[in-house]
């Protein structure tokens, strides 16, 4: 962010020099050179740092406000046009592999010094314990993202959740998935917008990760879809998209959370 506003600032003085220099002498090629160097770095920091702009513009709107923040990571599991879904543990719906990031006890400090507090709309038990649902000040929201984005004191891996959704319950082989890769696709900020559920302005960060099998492992995949299993759901991107809605049924039994259709749009 500094060196955006160096390089804004940099513009502006050689923009005011060159309006005020005479274009039909040669000297008027030195602001006007100068104009010119500092509009390319200027534009490729403003891309960069677009995320960091619109946090800083949240922040401005909700500087003595505390903002709930929820940071996770969602599988997108795609075999042959089909996407793996799991059942949700608190809401009865069907919702992408995955779950909120872990913060490490290291992490405690700097979170205490932006008066960060934990989620209280769930209460706190061994398995939330540490996650990286809280509540940040509007004024240090910046500062926490930037924290974020610097991945220190807090988990980076996508395994735990994958392991425990599907490993752990027996809905994979452990011997096959015993290890994984996967990609990272997309780091989605979705725009800010009141929570009624959080009764305050709430920004959801979302990583999104594509499964990348092996031979075998997508050899197990594809039997697992000529299973019945009420703890998962192969969905079509359409049924997806409607939140589980299917063609033909009387009324809707199935319900597909809104972040699979974030892990269907994630783009490289």
């Amino acid at each position: 962010m500094a060196r955006l506003f160096s390089y804004f600032i940099g513009l502006i003085v050689s923009t005011i020099w060159m309006l005020n220099s005479d274009p039909d002498k040669a000297f008027f090629a030195v602001p006007s050179g100068l104009a010119i160097g500092f509009v390319i770095p200027l534009l490729d920091t403003t891309i960069t740092n677009l995320r960091f702009l619109k946090v800083a513009c949240y922040a401005l709107r909700t500087w003595k406000d505390r903002v709930r923040i929820s940071a996770s990571y969602l599988y997108r599991i795609n075999v042959d046009g089909d996407y793996l879904l799991v059942k949700g543990h608190r809401f009865d719906q069907y919702q992408p592999v995955g779950g909120v990031y872990k913060t490490h006890p290291s992490s405690s400090g700097k979170l205490r010094d932006l008066s960060v507090l934990n989620d209280k709309l769930l209460v706190p038990d061994a398995v939330s314990e540490g996650d990286l649902r809280v509540r940040v000040p509007g004024k240090h929201l910046v500062s926490f993202v930037r924290w974020f984005e610097g991945e220190r004191g807090r988990e980076t891996d996508c395994w735990r959740e994958f392991h425990e959704e599907l490993v752990a319950t027996g809905i994979l082989p452990q011997e096959l998935f015993r290890l994984i890769k996967y990609d990272r696709v997309e780091r989605l900020y979705r725009p800010m917008k009141y929570s009624p559920w959080a009764n305050s302005q709430e920004l959801l960060i979302a990583d999104v990760v594509e499964l990348l099998p092996t031979p075998d492992q997508l050899a197990a995949l594809r039997q697992l879809k000529t299973t019945s299993d009420s703890r998962i759901l192969w969905a079509k991107e359409d049924q997806i998209r409607r939140r589980g809605a299917a063609d033909g049924a009387a009324s809707q039994i199935t319900q597909i959370a809104q972040t699979a259709e974030w892990t269907v749009d994630a783009t490289v």
